[in-house]
């Protein structure tokens, strides 16, 4: 799941971070690094009803690797 595919389900970043209950700064190192941690995608998928669902691999494996 992409940060923008996540802003754009909730309307903005600051409802992105009011859903989650975390801080925008947050959002602001996830876009840095490139990636939702799986973690918080499996609570995105849960608050999204499975509209959004996480990545199959856990996203700082395919950072490593650099795909």
């Amino acid at each position: 799941m992409s940060i923008d595919e996540v802003i754009k389900r909730f309307g903005n970043l600051n409802q992105v971070c009011i859903a989650l209950g975390i801080a925008s700064q947050n959002m602001t190192k996830w876009k840095k690094q490139g990636y939702i941690p799986l973690l918080q995608q499996y609570r995105i998928a849960e608050l999204t009803e499975g509209d959004l669902m996480p990545d199959e691999i856990d996203p700082r494996i395919l950072k490593q690797q650099g795909k």
